[in-house]
């Protein structure tokens, strides 16, 4: 007889924890949950609370949620591991799933995915046939605005510099992205959504294009709104993020995970979003994916710990705080949800056209080619060469690496 959904991941969370105690433990076996989403001042709270649900669900386990800050999350957490240390789980970026996995650093988890109907999206957490991650929260991007502020809506990438710059008075700035080498990979991001509007790619089967055309228009239509002095420079994102949910800035192509992050710092931030005004709807895609650590003493209690957060329950109450996010599994979107948040319905849409900020067929060479590229970029942003000579060194870097 055929088993439902809800009852083969019963079974398996049950089959998992007992094989984590031993059946007879007396004291909890104690593990540890590391994610950047802890420290966020809205859904950082309810993500522990739902870790906090799993402690008193039953006493074999205990989960303690450790907050690293994004800007130097994967540096610490490799750091850790490569020492033989860190959280038992992690929740790592795309490309860092891959580093971590062809480094031997991880854990597969095929077993407690089985049988669970998975979003497409965690098709990229998949590294040679093995699955190393499962998502916690997967989001497109796009044009997120004031609309006390932004009353013509871009609809091109001209448009789009013309309200940038026709909103930028006094303290407010028109616009907002990443621009610095300590956010690294923040400004990957930003960038890759030039670049994929632009019809342009960072590798096509194993082949970079760094230096393709459409790479350099998407590069260049970055730089232009960096040259406009819409945006205020040498920010981070924390500062121009919560300088947003002040209505100190109209615009900014983000994920759809942010709105609740701008409604933690304000809860009467002016929200709307709209398909980012670029040539092609292609953007781009963030995911924060949980892992289990090689390292860890205790990974059948962790096993255990995700498959308890991939049942339909605990998969809902994510889905409920993520936002315009996503959650691992498919969860349909409730009236109330869409009432009290419409812009999220613009985030759902992208996601046929949504990118992996990963070099396709490079994807275990992502952290290396982005260091390359955004130096590369760097350096024409501070006008030290153009961008067609800069990527063009990029591209030559590039393919002596590989």
């Amino acid at each position: 007889m055929m088993m439902n959904r809800r009852t083969l991941l019963a079974t398996v969370a049950t089959t998992v924890l007992l094989s984590a105690t031993a059946m007879a433990q007396a004291e909890p076996v104690e593990i540890s949950f590391a994610a950047s989403m802890l420290g966020e001042p809205l859904r950082g709270p309810l993500l522990i609370a739902l870790v906090e649900e799993f402690n008193a669900s039953q006493s074999d386990v205990h989960v303690e949620p450790v907050t690293t800050p994004f800007s130097s999350f994967g540096t610490t957490m490799f750091t850790q591991m490569g020492g033989g240390g860190g959280p038992d789980i992690i929740a790592f970026d795309q490309p860092n799933i891959f580093a971590a996995a062809d480094a031997g650093l991880l854990v597969a988890l095929d077993d407690i995915t089985s049988g669970i109907e998975l979003l497409p999206g965690n098709d990229s957490l998949v590294v040679d046939g093995t699955r190393y991650g499962v998502a916690l929260d997967i989001s497109n991007y796009a044009l997120i605005y004031n609309p006390n502020l932004v009353t013509n809506v871009p609809s091109n990438f001209d448009e789009l510099v013309a309200e940038a710059q026709a909103q930028t008075k006094g303290d407010v700035f028109g616009f907002a992205f990443r621009h610095t080498q300590a956010e690294e990979a923040g400004m990957w991001y930003d960038l890759s959504n030039y670049v994929y509007g632009n019809g342009g790619h960072w590798a096509v089967e194993g082949v970079p294009t760094i230096n393709s055309p459409e790479t350099v228009a998407g590069v260049t239509a970055y730089k232009a709104l960096f040259d406009a002095n819409v945006i205020p420079k040498g920010t981070d994102a924390a500062t121009y993020r919560r300088m947003f949910a002040e209505g100190k800035i109209a615009m900014m192509i983000d994920n759809g995970g942010i709105p609740t992050v701008l409604k933690g710092t304000n809860p009467d931030a002016a929200i709307a979003a709209a398909t980012a005004p670029l040539p092609t709807r292609s953007i781009g895609q963030v995911m924060a994916a949980l892992a289990i650590n090689g390292n860890s003493a205790n990974p059948d209690a962790a096993k255990a710990f995700l498959a308890w957060f991939l049942s339909p329950e605990a998969q809902a109450k994510v889905q409920g705080f993520l936002g315009g996010s996503t959650a691992a599994t498919p969860v349909p979107r409730s009236a109330e949800e869409l009432a009290k948040a419409p812009y999220i319905e613009v985030f759902d849409s992208l996601g046929d056209v949504a990118l992996p900020f990963m070099p396709q067929g490079l994807e275990i060479e992502t952290p290396q080619i982005r260091n390359i590229v955004v130096e590369a970029v760097l350096r024409a942003l501070a006008g030290q060469t153009d961008v067609q000579t800069a990527l063009d060194e990029a591209q030559a870097q590039v393919e002596a690496l590989i």
